[in-house]
């Protein structure tokens, strides 16, 4: 292993996902094609990012990486690009050592015993703004927060102390219908512990309601669904215990003994009411949507696969409210096999018929020569999935790019579903550069309507979001 001066290990050559360890600031962004007039506002994705090499085991996932938040910027057709680190306690330790300082994924015995009292959060996975407030997520930990238009980091935000629980997902939803946010955390009282809290959080950031239960084991909890009664968390069999931790290995592994199960949550109920619903072993970690229908029954689509290597596929489960039996059904929606599926959030927890999801294609040409040596395992689709019927549209990014998670972007003045863009991060390995594609959801296969191209790369990121500039406080310089 190559080390620098100090003694301290250096970062391996791993080509378009290498650390990219830099902040940047990009006025009116090259564009081909031209931008769309009715996109005015702000498109974030966050990234994660290394700032020191992470020990040898915890590499390969890179998901304990330093946040570093991207912000693309819309108006009148123009669009400025920033990034920034989130400057978290642990990537000021960090840089006050010159080295790293935190161990494997979600294990403080794999930490320097130097940070031991300090936020352990890296702030890489999510952001949401509500409340007044652009929160960047981590499920092991608190919300952090950032001015939504400088990037600068403000710090640990705890709603004013009312949110008593150690962890807040990375995934919480905005109802459409009341601006209700209705998030969770889970390992709610310290690492392994079985509980879980549920907060019905105002639309002006005030909490509200909160629900505390346990889970039936401890496993991984990542997203949830909503419908306008109840919160859906699934506990997906990646488990952990207090033997691996101490091993030394990252928190999780796939147990495909252990059955899925399903938390279903009155909104306004309590812990007592919580039901929970079994099924077969399913390795998922992301949510589309849920419903209610008046018959009692609760179905929720998303994308999941039967084991830890098969291809993702997106399924509906379906739980009886009105029924004493505690499994849920499952149904085939659609073969597309992307991972990260996203929908217009103007219909969460409502009556729909789009996702979107990244498709991997095989058949569809990727030029291998052109493309740097890069292997031929790329997202190269963006699919609109009808799952009400399994219809698909689609679009080809090209066959030396590859497609990161994408978001729906409302058309300005649209009231339909779908009216509107998909916005996504085009990884370009023959310039090794990163594009932003800008593709019109309602006619997909006609390609990007344009590509906003930074002169440089992004790391694959996790997770992205839109917010419209009515819904962000003035821009003031």
């Amino acid at each position: 292993m190559a080390v620098d001066f100090r003694g301290h290990p250096m970062f391996p050559a791993t080509g378009f996902n290498a650390p990219t360890r830099f902040e940047a600031d990009v006025y009116d962004c090259e564009v081909w094609g031209k931008v769309p007039a009715d996109i005015d506002g702000s498109f974030y994705r966050i990234q994660c990012d290394f700032q020191y090499r992470p020990p040898q085991n915890e590499w390969p996932t890179g998901f304990n990486g330093d946040g570093h938040v991207s912000r693309f910027y819309f108006k009148d057709g123009n669009v400025n690009y920033r990034s920034r680190y989130v400057q978290t306690q642990r990537l000021q330790a960090e840089r006050d050592a010159h080295r790293r300082l935190y161990g494997v994924y979600r294990n403080r015995y794999t930490d320097d015993p130097s940070v031991a009292k300090l936020d352990r959060s890296a702030a890489n996975t999510h952001l949401y703004w509500h409340g007044g407030k652009m929160l960047v997520l981590k499920e092991d930990s608190l919300p952090w927060t950032i001015n939504p238009h400088t990037l600068e980091t403000q710090g640990i935000w705890n709603f004013n102390g009312k949110y008593t629980a150690t962890t807040f997902s990375a995934h919480p939803k905005i109802d459409p219908v009341n601006g209700q946010m209705i998030a969770y955390g889970y390992q709610a009282k310290g690492d392994l512990t079985d509980d879980i809290a549920v907060y019905i959080i105002d639309k002006s950031g005030q909490i509200v309601h909160d629900i505390w239960f346990k889970a039936p084991y401890v496993g991984i909890m990542h997203d949830c669904a909503i419908t306008q009664k109840y919160v859906i968390i699934p506990l997906i069999p990646r488990v952990t215990s207090l033997e691996r931790l101490k091993s030394g290995e990252p928190m999780w592994e796939w147990d495909g003994s252990k059955p899925t199960m399903l938390a279903v949550v009155p909104r306004d109920g309590s812990g007592k009411d919580v039901r929970w619903f079994k099924g077969p072993a399913r390795n998922t970690l992301h949510f589309l949507n849920a419903q209610d229908h008046p018959d009692g029954r609760i179905t929720m689509e998303l994308p999941t696969s039967s084991g830890e290597r098969d291809p993702s596929q997106i399924r509906r489960w379906t739980m009886n409210m009105k029924s004493k039996k505690d499994t849920f059904d499952e149904e085939l929606v659609s073969v597309s096999n992307g991972v990260l599926a996203r929908m217009d959030d103007r219909y969460l927890s409502l009556p729909y018929k789009y996702c979107y999801v990244g498709n991997r294609d095989p058949n569809l040409p990727f030029d291998k020569t052109r493309a740097g040596g890069m292997g031929g395992f790329v997202t190269n689709q963006y699919q609109r999935v009808d799952v009400t019927t399994g219809a698909i549209s689609n679009y080809f990014v090209g066959p030396v790019q590859s497609l990161q998670e994408s978001c729906f972007v409302p058309r300005k003045g649209s009231k339909g579903e779908g009216d509107g863009y998909l916005l996504g991060i085009a990884s370009n390995y023959e310039s090794m550069s990163s594009d932003l594609v800008i593709v019109d959801a309602q006619r997909m296969e006609e390609g990007a309507v344009a590509t906003v191209k930074l002169p440089f790369r992004l790391r694959g990121g996790t997770h992205t979001n839109w917010f419209g500039a009515n819904e962000l406080p003035p821009f003031k310089v």
